[in-house]
């Protein structure tokens, strides 16, 4: 498989702050990409060295092969949406999304036709005449994506591209967006915190921390199989087991995440007793916290589901495979 994009052992420093401390990854042609991480992890940086609005202070960066360190950003073939979509106000929509096309210079004609085209792919193709103003939220953010992909990019970055819509919005934009990574076929770059977001719609996550990448993998990888504490925190909800309490459990002598839907109330056949301190109702369930000894463990109870009354004593049991043992540390 072509790889689109490839970071070798790339750091950014900023004085003495390392924003990007020694990544290494590589993104294949035609996936969705996701960079998930906390304010100030290095996802965003990286996003803008692949874009070139920065350079590295050391390490290499190509694109589909290519080194592009002294690149600049009009001549990589990538494109960038920004979270607060950047158009251009006293412009119509149709002209937003042709701009591209009129700094090379196409002909008017053409770059007209080529934006209806793209605002049909983008669902707006009866709003060319409006002002950015006029527009919903969502509305806006497609515009942006339009604009991106007037130009054809074979990679494009999405830098928090959902961060300013409401819940339900956001939600219906990441099935859009994937619905429309996977009919272009192009390569997406997604900046996000939200690791809803990074589970939902990519193909392949880094989670990065303090300016690495603490791991790389598909969705179900990282939610399942955390190789770290910080990713089994960050990534979801998940009792981390000292190494003391995963023995004590039966498991090996190491950390372990063990997450609290997998986690059973039953009569007979417990692992562990213990009692229940609270109960956190969450729509869609509760969320049971057990004193256990040498800790608490918190059992997620769906929706229908018999709840334990607060101060009941309760056996807990769980598949062993779903405790997995992590690094030290």
């Amino acid at each position: 498989m072509t790889t689109a994009v490839e970071f070798l052992n790339v750091s950014r420093h900023f004085g003495s702050i390392r924003a990007v401390d020694g990544v290494t990854l590589n993104i294949a042609e035609g996936t969705f990409f996701a960079m998930l991480g906390p304010s100030g992890s290095g996802k965003t940086t990286c996003l803008r060295l692949i874009s070139g609005f920065e350079q590295p202070t050391g390490g290499q960066i190509r694109i589909f092969g290519q080194d592009c360190i002294d690149v600049p950003p009009n001549r990589r073939n990538v494109n960038t949406v920004f979270q607060d979509y950047a158009l251009f106000p006293h412009m119509n929509v149709r002209d937003n999304v042709a701009y591209g096309l009129m700094v090379k210079g196409v002909d008017k004609r053409t770059r007209l036709s080529r934006a209806d085209e793209l605002l049909a792919l983008v669902k707006l193709d009866h709003h060319g005449s409006r002002k950015p103003g006029e527009l919903s939220g969502g509305q806006r953010q497609r515009v942006a994506l339009a604009r991106a992909l007037i130009n054809e990019p074979r990679v494009l970055l999405l830098d928090e591209p959902l961060g300013a819509l409401d819940l339900k919005l956001r939600e219906a934009m990441q099935d859009e967006l994937k619905a429309l990574q996977q009919r272009l076929g192009i390569t997406f770059v997604f900046v996000t915190h939200d690791q809803g977001e990074a589970l939902s719609m990519a193909d392949q996550v880094a989670v990065f921390s303090e300016g690495q990448i603490a791991q790389i993998g598909t969705p179900a990888e990282i939610y399942e199989k955390p190789r770290t504490r910080f990713v089994a925190d960050f990534v979801g909800s998940s009792n981390v087991l000292s190494a003391e309490m995963a023995a004590g459990f039966g498991g090996a002598a190491r950390p372990a995440s063990l997450r609290p839907e997998a986690v059973r109330i039953v009569e007979e056949g417990a692992c562990v007793r213990g009692r229940v301190q609270a109960l956190r109702y969450l729509g869609s369930g509760t969320r049971v916290i057990v004193a256990v000894p040498g800790g608490e463990l918190s059992v997620f109870v769906t929706k229908g589901l018999p709840v334990p009354a607060q101060g009941a004593e309760v056996g807990l049991n769980w598949d062993a495979q779903a405790m997995h043992p992590m690094e030290q540390g």
